[in-house]
């Protein structure tokens, strides 16, 4: 793919001239798409600020049938910046893809993916660049991949892949006990979301300081819908909260503490 693009000048030329004609006409678009809208004859588009609605409209008025490839294209060039870690050129990369392709979940699942988790990781391995510095680009990263995750959601609002990155993020990098709760629970009832999204809700409500006797409530009410739900991890979070909020034993359920490898009961 890259070398039709190396080896075609003259289509390249025509490309950007097309870009430059798309962005000259996009305030003329932007005016009769706003009368369409007022007149109820065409929905607005998703949520974005101005500027970004009139970017992507000159993008794919512009491009046409041509935004699947260039999208494809741009999704290769991204993999390469990946290989090299060149996370300013990919984050570039994916705006561009994610405007021309806002509905496919997948391009904002890869770009928070790639930001949130893998451009993160090679700021706390990355010894060649001063401390200081990796911990600024390591917080910048994982809040950007927030932002992006949280423009993919409006993009796509019924998406569990997006909602299940995020978590990642939150979880794994932030160390954001209460933002992975409130991800987790947004995940429950979504087309495709994954059946352990209650109890992560749960399990991470608990660790939310002061969200103790909800993540009780929450996860009690989980364990009395039936035995399926009766795993190792949600009877230990039941058991650790009744100690914790000292449920009387009465009213404590009667499962044992699970007895597993290498755990020892508090």
């Amino acid at each position: 793919m890259k070398a039709l693009f190396q080896k075609s000048p003259r289509w390249l030329l025509v490309l950007v001239g097309l870009a430059i004609f798309g962005i000259v006409r996009a305030p003329f678009e932007e005016h009769t798409r706003k009368k369409l809208v007022d007149s109820h004859l065409l929905l607005p588009p998703p949520a974005q600020d101005a500027i970004q609605q009139m970017s992507q409209s000159a993008l794919m008025g512009t491009l046409g049938g041509l935004r699947t490839l260039v999208s494809s294209y741009l999704v290769l060039e991204a993999f390469e910046h990946f290989s090299n870690k060149e996370w300013e050129e990919l984050r570039s990369a994916y705006a561009i893809v994610t405007s021309l392709e806002p509905r496919d979940e997948n391009h904002w699942r890869d770009v928070v993916w790639h930001l949130g988790i893998n451009a993160t990781a090679n700021m706390q391995l990355d010894e060649t660049i001063p401390e200081f510095e990796r911990k600024r680009r390591f917080n910048e990263y994982a809040l950007l991949a927030v932002e992006l995750a949280e423009q993919g959601i409006a993009q796509n609002p019924d998406s569990a892949v997006i909602r299940q990155q995020l978590a990642e993020v939150y979880r794994e990098k932030l160390k954001d006990d209460c933002a992975t709760a409130r991800v987790y629970q947004d995940l429950v009832g979504l087309p495709e979301a994954p059946q352990y999204a209650e109890r992560f809700a749960g399990y991470f409500l608990a660790k939310c300081p002061g969200h103790e006797q909800e993540a009780y409530d929450h996860l009690l009410r989980l364990y009395y819908e039936g035995e399926h739900n009766h795993v190792a991890s949600l009877i230990i979070t039941i058991k650790d909260l009744e100690k914790q909020l000292e449920i009387p034993r009465s009213l404590r359920i009667t499962e044992p503490y699970p007895d597993l490898p290498g755990l020892t009961q508090p």
